[in-house]
Parts: structure tokens; C-alpha cells; sequence
């Protein structure tokens, strides 16, 4: 057989076999698959008549369409015949497209229930569970809508009842009859459409939208005029399918409106609608019948809005006298939000929480529709005359603010790029504060440059946002500011905001909550030629005064100052994790402390000037509390960085209780990094009497008079501390005694005697050095002990006090004796010479004096002692007889010639019983023999001993008052309570004792 033959033969045979399966094989599959899959995703009985299919011309005609209401055997929808002829274009645009869609006698039975829900509200809810959403996000995938475009849409014969069961009521539509030239969210590919039509009957009444056409145009146009008045929207409100949690109470809308199809050759045709839409006294109420939106009017014109090409452009949109009332509930929700009831979400995927790893997709994604942004644009946006009532009721305290005068009006506003409009702001916040705002703004990207006004906005209706977090009270005071806000988003750097302008916080006040008294209050805090900013953040100041200002310093009960306690502790973590800020992201950028601390540095002041001050301080950690006032407090500190680690000069001036001058001078630099402090304070003749709670409480006394004056000085350089302070005071003299148990358990009149000079002056340098790095350090703390140290030092060691401001030490306490002896050393007499000095100087201290032996040395000291004063006395009779002056017997001096001479004569004039010779006579015996029965029958005694230590004590206190600077009612030897004294290091026991008192 020829080839061609075979070929025509084949080609018969194949379009016989398709036109057997598309004709009569396919329809009966088609009807059976049709009919089970609808009844399983509607849950309700669906039945089809004929179903025609023409593989041809790709068209599907199906007549008698059924489906029953799932509560009832009822109809729910029914068709005579749905037509549908699809374009073999959708196989090669990946798309739905119908050229032709034929809807004939078409019925609707629409039931709205006693619960206001409808017989088709099951259809309505998603069949996409949250799993499957879940399940394809971890999987990457993308959701992409299904491309259609349904053309020439002709419905005709159209019925609908509807049952309104709340009201009541029963509504019809008969003999319906819609042409839509297309709906598409694709392209278009179709030829030509059907002219725009809709006719019908709504409750007898006969309804006609025809539109007109101009056929031999270029391009071809075809419209429809929709021309609606005084529409009741509360009428048809409640028959929206979802719930509503709102009374829409009065509202109407007016429509006066052209939709327009237009065909071009060789271009997609389009939609467009333009026209004007009103909606005039528009009332909606809460449940409850309070209201929440009122409205006099809104007006829109739309120049052009093209839905298919992702366009609209009002020409106006005016709101005029909007009264909104908002209200924040304990969880954050706003009313306004909750109108419309929300759509319960599916049961959540558990293991979504998990961390599994997603797989980018790496093919370069094609650019849809969805990736053409939505261009909108209004010429004239306007806000006339609104009001807003806000209500928060997230705070402690619910916070009230009423804005009136609110009057907007905006110009060319626009979402394409680089598109730039105008703004103006006004309104009034509480009746007596005002906004004010003015400038160019854009909305893509996003930046606005805004002249701003801020005029007298009431710090106290703010209160409640912070008075968790401080503890003090906001009584008056308000805020003023003027400027320029700049604000610019970037993709890459985000949002930017800049303030460059002035801050004035006036007639501020405030009071203590515990106790109602006054804490911080001024007339005027100024932040003058502000240029500060957002990202980064940044605060350049030229200038800060503040004038009449008063601060009350509270030192509390516990030993807390109110400063440190106004701010309120938060929580600590529970978990003592680190908080998640801290913490580096992956990509390596700094922590979130980090860029803190860099923000922290990037500020900078011109100067600040303080004027008029008053500083009220009292503490409560002592009965009676003692208060003192720092008044007339004027001072500037210099200009500084802290990124530069600038120093700046420091003055502050001022009077302790009216009438005593402070000083505070230096300079400083605040920089956490790079601290450095070298300031100095002074203050001369503060009245210590008023002080006499604190000595009462520390001391045990009260202060019948004195005066102090401080001289101190600090250097705080690279976190080390250096201080100096130098404390005088004057002619302190202490009151009665006051039990208090946390007194110095301490002889105080004795150290302040040693402390005080003749006078009655005391001065002390009180040197301090530490690091600010340790967490034990504290200036207060460290002079606190170093003070109670010299006052401890100065009762338990007075001598060593005395040693340090005159020379000599704690050996200033004793005087040592050679063993036998109670004549002054050489060193015994220094010692008394700065004794003196000492006693000179301290005329308000008094000396007991006690003398001491070395029971066994001193003995026998004092036995060759005696031994020698007999011999001497020997010597000094013989001069005696000479005619030769007498001496004192100490002082006679024996030659070693003579010594054999008148040790012989001593011997002879013991009484002792001496050794005889035959003759029964005192028989001659050697030196040593004379020496040895002289020493043995010399006998030392306690007396003796007690004699010895008398003498010693004499000579001290005759050495003492020998200078004539030294009273004798302020020496006194005094009886030892034993002979030997107690131990004492470097010390012999043959010594005196000193006591101050």
C-alpha cells in the first residue's frame, strides 16, 4: 500500500477514535467523576443532566445542575444549562482561560438562620489546614495562585430567594440578566467581549444597568453608569456572612459611578472604574450601644482605578468631623480591631517548632503579577475637625487622652518610587496642648521632612506608662519642643530618624509617693540646638539650663538614698539567662551591649548651666532626722564628649543652710571608658550643733558647739582613685551624753582631746585612693571607717597619735630607768621634752603617772647601789673634815688609789658581826672578803623597791613642770597597783608609766 494512502488511513482512523471518546465516551465518565467529587467537597446530594462535550471546539455544555441544601432535601443552587467554551491557549499559557462562559436559568435559595449564620456558611471555611500550610513552609515551597481568565460571562434567567429568619423577611430576585466582559488575574486572549449589562427584578421592583458601547471607536470602549442614592447600609449589614461585633447604627451611601471596558488592537483590554462614592452620617456602636465611630461625611472621588493592572488614583478623599473612641483592653487588643470576628485557625503543627533546615529553591523565580507592586495615588487627601477619644487599659491606671481640632491635609500622595507629597498636621491634645506638623513626604521609599510644634502636652496624662517604673508622683508640668523631624528608609540601612531643634520641659513637679512630699521640681529645663538621631543613634546638645529648680535627697530608714529608689526594680530572671539581645547573631555583628556602648559614647554637649537651685537633704536613718538645705545653687560645666573624651570645666556655687559658702570646681569628663574627675569642694564654718543627731546616734554625745569647714580634694583618673580630705573643725565641745547602741563604745572626750590643739582646733587629712573596678569600693564608706579608725586609734593608742603629730611614737608611754636608779636618762629626757610639747599643745589632755621595778634586777641594783654610797660616804665625811665644800653623796667620785682606803673605813663602820683575830678584835681582811660581807648584810626590802618607784615617778613628773608649760593640776603620780608593771615589748620593767585622760 502507497505510504500517503497509509497516512490519510492512520489520520482517519485517529480522528475517528477521538471524536468516539470525546463525543460519547468522555461525557459519561465526566458526569460520574463530576457528581461523586462535588457531593464529597459540597456534603451535599449533587446531581447532573446532560453533560455534552465537543473535543473540537474544547466547549462543555451541562444542563439540569442540582444541588440540594445540606440540612434539607431542598434546592440550594440550581442551573438549566452551564456552558463553557475553554481556549487551547490555557495549555501553552499555563493558565485557565475561557473564551466563553454561559450560565442559562440559574437559582439561588440563600437561608440566613436564627444565629445569623447562612445555609452555605461550611463553604466558607478553608479546606487548607494549618498543618499543610505549615508542612510547605518548611518544605520551601511557595503558595502560587491558580492564572485564570474567564471571558464573556453571560448569565441569563437568574433567580434568587433569599430567607432572612432573624427578621423575618423574604427577599427575591427575579429574572436576573449579567454580562461581564471578563475576570481575569492574567493577561487576556480572547477577541471580543460582551457589552457590561445587569437587569433584574429585587422584590417586584425592576432594576436596569445598561451600559453603552462605541463600536467603531479605536479602541473600542464599552461602560456601564451605576447611579446609586441614599443607599441604607444598616439594612444590608447584617446580611455580610461573617459575624459582626459591631451596631452599624445610621449610615447611607451615595454612588455615582462609570465602569469602562476598553479593547485595543493588539493590547489586553482593561477595566476601569471612575466616579464619585459618598457615605454621609455613618454611626457605628459597640455591642454594648456605646459609640465608636461617627462621621458627618467622606467624600471620594476616584479619577481612575484600574483593579487588573494593580491602579488607583483619587483625585479626593475628604473625612469631614471623624470622632473615633478608642480603647485598649488589659491584653493590648484594640476595639477597632475586633469588630469583625476573626476566623479560628487550625490545630498548629507541633513539630513545626522544630529546627529543620530549609532548602532555598536556586532557580532564579519568574517575576508574577504578585510582583507588581499596587500604584495608588491621591491628589488631595483632608481630615476636617476629627476627634479621638483613646482609652488604654493596659497600664495600672487607665490613660485618658482626647484629641480635638485634628485637621489633616495631604497633597500628591503616592506609592510610586520617589513620588513626594505634602502634609499638614494640626490638632489639640487634652483641650490645652497642641501638634503641629509640615513638610514634604514620601511614601516609597519612605521619609518625610516635618516642621514640627509641640506646645504645652500635659506630662501627667502620661503617667500611668511610668508610674510602674518610678516611684514618685508627676504633679504639673508640660512639654515644648520645635524643630525638624527627618525621617528616611533604606533597604539596607532601615529607618532613620533625625530631631534637630529645642526641647523645653517647664513648670515640672513632682512628689514622693511613699510620703506625699515634694521631690523634684523646676520652672524651666532647656535642651537647646538639638541634632540627635535614630540609627544611628546620636545626641549632640549645644546647650542645657535649668532654672529654679528643687530636689528633695532623701537618706531612707534602711540606709537608701530616694535617688537611687525612684527608679523600680525589675524582676530578675528567673533562669539567669543571659537575655537574648546580649547574645551575637550568626553574622557576626556586635551584640546588642555592644552597639549599646557605642551608642553611649556618641553624645555630646555644648554646656549646661544650672541657676537658682535648691537642694532639700534629710535623713530618716537617724531619730531625730537631721535636715540641712543647699540653696542659691548656680554653677556651668564646659562643653564635653564622649566619643572625643573631652574634659570639661566644672562650677558650682552655692550656701549650706543659707548662710555657709559651698564651692565645687574642677573638671571633668563622664566618659564610662575614659573617667576622669579632678574636682575640689570646699565649705568653711558649717554650725556642728545642728549635726547632733548624727553625734548622737555615732557618738553618744550631743554637740554643744562647733563649726566645720572641708578643704577636699578627688582624682578619678583611668577608673584609680586619688583623694585628699582635708577636714578642720572648730572649738567642738560635746553636749550631754545620749544612749544610742550604735555609739562608739570609746573614751570620745579623750580623743578629742588628743585631736584637739590649744586652740581648740582639730585638723585631719584623711588621704583615700581605691579602684572604681572593685565592688566593694565606696567613697562614703571608705572615710566613714578611716574616721573611726582615727578615733579608735586615738583612745586605744593615744601615744602612738601623739608620736605621729609630735615625733617619738608609742614609746612615748613609758620612761625606762637604769636597774637601781631613779635618775633620769638622756633618753628619758627627750621623751619628756616632746611630752611637754604634746601636753603643751593638747592643754585639754591630763597625765596619771606610775612608777615600776624589776622586783629582782632592781634589787640587787640597788644592793651595789647602797654598797657604793657607803664607800662614797666615806670620801665625803673625810672632805668634810678638810674643810672642803659638801657634795651630793651621788656625786663624790673614787679614785682607784683611794678606793682600798675608804672601803677599809666603810667595813669598820658596819655593824655587823665581823671576823676576829685571836686577840678577839676585827681582824683585816682583803678587798674582796670586805666587799662580799659588806653586799651580804646590805638588805633591800619592798619599801625599798616602792621607795625606788616612787622617786622614779617623782623625777618624771618634777621634769614636767621643771618647763613651766605644764600645769601641775594636769600631772598626777598615782599608786601603781603592783611593783612590777605589765609586760611591754622594748620596754624594761624598771620604768614609769603614762595614761593620758
Amino acid at each position: 500500500m502507497h505510504r500517503a494512502t497509509k497516512i490519510v488511513i492512520w489520520l482517519a482512523g485517529f480522528f475517528v477514535l477521538f471524536s468516539i471518546i470525546g463525543f460519547f465516551i468522555v461525557p459519561p465518565i465526566v458526569k460520574s467523576v463530576l457528581v461523586k467529587k462535588l457531593s464529597e467537597n459540597l456534603h451535599r446530594e449533587v446531581s447532573l443532566g446532560q453533560i455534552r462535550v465537543n473535543p473540537y471546539s474544547l466547549s462543555v455544555s451541562v444542563k439540569n445542575i442540582l444541588i440540594k441544601d445540606r440540612a434539607k432535601a431542598e434546592t440550594f443552587v440550581s442551573f438549566d444549562e452551564l456552558f463553557v467554551n475553554a481556549s487551547i491557549s490555557s495549555i501553552f499559557r499555563r493558565a485557565i482561560i475561557i473564551k466563553e462562559l454561559k450560565i442559562a436559568g440559574p437559582y439561588i435559595r440563600i437561608i440566613r438562620n436564627k444565629d445569623e449564620s447562612y445555609n452555605f456558611s461550611d463553604l466558607l471555611v478553608s479546606k487548607t489546614t494549618e498543618n499543610d500550610k505549615l508542612r510547605k513552609r518548611r518544605a520551601g515551597e511557595k503558595e502560587k495562585p491558580v492564572l485564570f481568565s474567564i471571558n464573556n460571562i453571560v448569565i441569563s434567567s437568574g433567580r434568587i430567594d433569599f430567607s432572612d429568619g432573624p427578621n423575618n423577611v423574604q427577599h427575591n430576585i427575579k429574572d436576573m440578566k449579567v454580562s461581564i466582559p471578563f475576570i481575569s488575574n492574567t493577561e487576556y486572549y480572547v477577541n471580543t467581549y460582551v457589552q457590561p449589562s445587569f437587569s433584574a427584578h429585587i422584590n417586584g421592583t425592576p432594576y436596569t444597568l445598561q451600559g453603552k458601547t462605541k463600536p467603531f471607536a479605536e479602541p473600542r470602549e464599552a461602560y456601564l453608569d451605576i447611579d446609586i442614592k441614599g443607599l441604607d447600609l444598616p439594612q444590608y449589614i447584617t446580611y455580610l456572612p461573617v459575624k459582626q461585633n459591631f451596631i452599624l447604627r445610621s449610615g447611607s451611601m451615595d454612588i455615582a459611578s462609570r465602569v469602562s471596558f476598553i479593547q485595543s488592537k493588539n493590547k489586553a483590554p482593561s477595566l476601569m472604574v471612575s466616579g464619585d462614592i459618598a457615605l454621609k452620617n455613618f454611626a457605628i456602636d459597640d455591642m454594648t450601644k456605646k459609640s465608636l465611630v461617627n462621621l458627618l461625611s467622606i467624600d471620594i472621588a476616584i479619577a481612575s482605578c484600574e483593579p487588573f493592572l494593580k491602579s488607583l488614583h483619587l483625585s479626593k478623599f475628604i473625612i469631614k468631623g471623624p470622632e473615633l473612641t478608642l480603647k485598649r483592653d488589659e491584653k493590648g487588643a484594640l476595639n477597632l480591631i475586633s469588630l469583625i470576628e476573626e476566623k479560628k485557625d487550625g490545630p498548629k503543627d507541633a513539630s513545626y517548632n522544630k529546627k529543620t533546615p530549609v532548602k532555598k529553591p536556586t532557580k532564579t523565580p519568574v517575576k508574577s503579577d504578585e510582583d507588581v507592586p499596587f500604584n495608588a495615588s491621591v491628589d488631595e487627601f483632608i481630615i476636617e475637625d476629627g476627634k479621638i477619644s483613646f482609652f488604654d487599659h493596659t497600664v495600672s491606671q487607665p490613660v485618658e487622652l482626647l484629641i480635638t481640632s485634628l485637621n489633616l491635609k495631604g497633597e500628591r500622595f503616592s506609592t510610586a518610587k520617589d513620588s513626594t507629597g505634602t502634609l499638614s498636621l494640626s490638632l489639640l491634645l487634652n483641650k490645652k496642648g497642641s501638634i503641629s506638623a509640615k513638610g514634604p513626604v514620601s511614601i516609597t521609599p519612605l521619609s518625610a521632612n516635618l516642621l514640627t510644634d509641640v506646645k504645652r502636652i500635659n506630662i501627667r496624662a502620661f503617667q500611668a506608662y511610668f508610674t510602674d517604673k518610678v516611684k514618685i508622683n508627676t504633679t504639673s508640668g508640660h512639654v515644648n519642643t520645635s524643630g525638624t523631624v527627618i525621617v528616611a528608609h533604606t533597604n539596607k540601612a532601615g529607618l532613620n530618624v533625625t530631631f534637630k531643634g529645642n526641647v523645653l520641659i517647664a513648670d515640672f513637679a513632682s512628689v514622693d509617693k511613699q510620703n506625699g512630699d515634694d521631690f523634684l521640681k523646676w520652672k524651666a529645663f532647656s535642651l537647646n540646638n538639638i541634632n540627635a538621631g535614630y540609627n544611628p543613634m546620636y545626641a549632640h546638645i549645644k546647650g542645657i539650663s535649668l532654672t529654679d529648680f528643687y530636689a528633695r535627697v532623701t537618706l531612707n530608714p534602711d540606709g537608701t538614698l530616694s535617688l537611687r529608689k525612684v527608679i523600680e526594680e525589675e524582676e530578675e530572671n528567673k533562669n539567669n539567662e543571659q537575655p537574648v539581645q546580649a547574645k551575637k547573631e550568626t553574622s557576626g555583628t556586635k551584640t546588642v551591649a555592644e552597639s549599646e556602648k557605642d551608642i553611649a559614647r556618641d553624645i555630646s554637649v555644648g554646656s549646661i548651666t544650672l541657676q537658682g537651685g535648691t537642694i532639700d537633704f534629710m535623713d530618716k536613718s537617724i531619730k531625730p532626722a537631721y535636715s540641712v538645705n543647699l540653696t542659691e545653687m548656680v554653677g556651668r560645666i564646659g562643653g564635653f564628649s564622649l566619643q572625643l573624651d573631652q574634659r570639661a570645666d566644672l562650677e558650682l556655687l552655692g550656701k549650706i543652710d543659707h548662710y555657709v559658702p559651698l564651692e565645687i570646681a574642677g573638671k571633668i569628663n563622664p566618659s564610662r571608658n575614659n573617667l576622669f574627675t579632678d574636682v575640689s569642694v570646699k565649705f568653711k564654718d558649717l554650725d556642728l550643733s545642728a549635726m547632733t543627731p548624727y553625734s548622737g546616734k555615732y557618738l553618744g554625745y550631743k554637740i554643744e558647739k562647733g563649726s566645720l569647714s572641708i578643704d577636699l580634694k578627688y582624682l578619678i583618673d583611668k577608673r584609680k582613685l586619688d583623694a585628699q580630705n582635708r577636714i578642720f573643725i572648730d572649738q567642738l565641745t560635746l553636749g550631754d551624753k545620749v544612749e544610742s547602741p550604735d555609739a562608739l563604745n570609746l573614751p570620745l572626750k579623750l580623743a578629742i582631746a588628743l585631736l584637739k590643739d590649744r586652740k581648740g582646733r582639730i585638723d585631719l587629712d584623711v588621704p583615700l585612693s581605691g579602684s572604681l573596678d572593685d565592688p566593694q569600693f565606696s567613697v562614703f564608706r571608705i572615710v566613714i571607717k578611716i574616721l573611726v579608725n582615727l578615733i579608735t586609734k586615738a583612745v586605744t593608742a593615744p601615744f602612738a597619735l601623739l608620736g605621729a603629730l609630735f615625733g617619738g611614737g608609742e614609746e612615748l608611754s613609758y620612761i625606762d630607768f637604769d636597774y637601781g636608779r631613779a635618775q633620769l636618762s638622756q633618753a628619758g629626757i627627750k621623751k619628756i621634752d616632746t611630752l611637754v610639747k604634746a601636753l603643751y599643745e593638747r592643754p585639754s589632755l591630763k597625765l596619771d603617772i606610775e612608777g615600776h621595778v624589776d622586783v629582782e634586777k632592781d634589787k640587787e641594783a640597788l644592793k651595789t647601789y647602797l654598797f657604793n654610797k657607803k664607800i662614797k660616804t666615806q670620801k665625803l665625811n673625810a672632805m668634810i673634815k678638810k674643810g672642803l665644800p659638801a657634795v651630793p653623796v651621788d656625786d663624790v667620785i673614787i679614785g682607784q688609789s683611794e678606793y682600798q682606803q675608804y672601803l677599809a673605813s666603810a667595813y669598820k663602820a658596819e655593824k655587823f658581826e665581823k671576823p676576829k683575830n685571836v686577840l678577839g678584835l676585827a681582824k683585816s681582811l682583803p678587798a674582796p672578803e670586805m666587799e662580799k660581807l659588806m653586799l651580804a648584810n646590805t638588805v633591800v626590802g619592798e619599801g625599798d623597791l616602792r621607795t625606788l618607784a616612787k622617786q622614779r615617778a617623782g623625777q618624771v613628773k618634777d621634769a614636767l613642770l621643771a618647763t613651766g608649760n605644764v600645769t601641775a593640776d594636769r600631772v598626777f603620780v598615782v599608786e601603781p597597783k603592783s611593783l612590777s608593771p605589765e609586760k611591754k615589748e622594748k620596754a624594761n620593767d624598771s620604768r614609769v608609766d603614762l595614761k593620758l585622760k
